[in-house]
C-alpha cells in the first residue's frame, strides 16, 4: 500500500485528534469510539467472557481514560498515543485483578452493548495474545474510520458512482469473504461500456483512501517517522488493499 504524502499535509493532521479531544466532545467520542474494539479484544484474550470484557472495556474508558485525565496526560514526546494507552490498559487489567481477589460476589455491569453485531466484529481470534488482538482491532478500526470519511466525501463531491465501482469491487468482497461483483454487473449498474473506466474509479478511491488512512493514523501520532511506523503496522495486519 504505497501512501504518498507531503511535509505540509502531515503538520496539519499530527496529533490532532488528540488534541481536539481534550475540549471537544464529538472528537472525544470519535476518539474513544475507535479505541473500544481494540480495548476488548485485548480483555477478551486475558481470559474474560464476553459480556465481562465490554464492562470491564467501559470501566476502562471511564475511569482510566476519562476520570484520570489519560489524554491530557498523553505527551507525543513520550510517543504513541496507542502505545501509551496499552500501558495505561496494562495497569488497569493488574490493578482489576487486585480489585476482584478483594471484592465479594460478582461486579456489577456497566454496559453491554445492545448490539450483538458489536462484540462479534471485536472477537478477537483465539490464535492472538492480548497485544496481538488489541493491534488487530486498532488497525481494523483505523480502516473502518478511513473507509467511512471517504465515502462521505465521496457522497459530498458528487462521487457515488466511484465509490459504488470500489464497493462491489473491492470492499464488499474483503467485508463478506466473496468473490467480486463481476465486471459486466457493475458495467450495467453505473451505465458504462468501457471496463477501464470502472478500473480508473477504483483506483481513483484507492488513492483517496490511501490519503485517508495517513490522516487518521496522524491524528495520533506526532511525527512523521511514528506515522510511517503505524502504517507499517496497518500493512502487516491488513495486508494490501484491493
Amino acid at each position: 500500500m504505497e501512501v504518498g504524502h507531503t511535509a505540509s499535509q502531515f503538520k496539519t493532521t499530527s496529533w490532532t485528534l488528540i488534541v481536539r479531544a481534550r475540549s471537544d466532545p464529538a472528537d472525544l467520542e470519535t476518539l474513544l469510539g475507535q479505541y473500544w474494539s481494540p480495548v476488548y479484544a485485548y480483555l477478551r484474550r486475558k481470559g474474560n467472557r464476553p459480556e465481562d470484557a465490554a464492562d470491564l472495556t467501559q470501566s476502562f474508558l471511564s475511569e482510566v481514560v476519562l476520570d484520570r485525565d489519560l489524554i491530557g496526560r498523553a505527551d507525543p514526546d513520550r510517543g504513541r498515543f496507542r502505545a501509551f494507552l496499552i500501558a495505561a490498559l496494562k495497569r488497569f487489567v493488574i490493578d482489576e485483578y487486585r480489585r476482584e481477589r478483594g471484592r465479594e460476589g460478582k461486579r456489577a455491569a456497566i454496559l453491554v452493548p445492545k448490539d450483538p453485531a458489536q462484540l462479534k466484529s471485536a472477537e478477537p481470534s483465539e490464535e492472538d495474545d492480548p497485544g496481538r488482538a488489541f493491534d488487530r482491532q486498532w488497525a481494523a478500526a483505523v480502516l473502518n474510520n478511513a473507509l467511512e470519511r471517504v465515502e462521505a466525501a465521496c457522497r459530498d463531491d458528487g462521487m457515488t458512482r466511484q465509490w459504488e465501482s470500489f464497493e462491489l469491487r473491492v470492499l464488499r468482497p474483503l467485508q463478506r469473504d466473496c468473490e467480486p461483483a463481476p465486471i459486466q454487473e457493475v458495467l450495467e449498474r453505473l451505465g458504462e461500456r468501457e471496463p477501464q473506466v470502472i478500473y480508473s474509479m477504483i483506483q481513483t478511491i484507492k488513492r483517496k483512501l490511501q490519503r485517508e488512512l495517513r490522516e487518521v493514523v496522524a491524528e495520533t501520532v506526532e511525527t512523521e517517522e511514528e506515522v510511517e511506523q503505524e502504517l507499517a503496522e496497518l500493512r502487516r495486519f491488513l495486508g494490501e488493499v484491493g
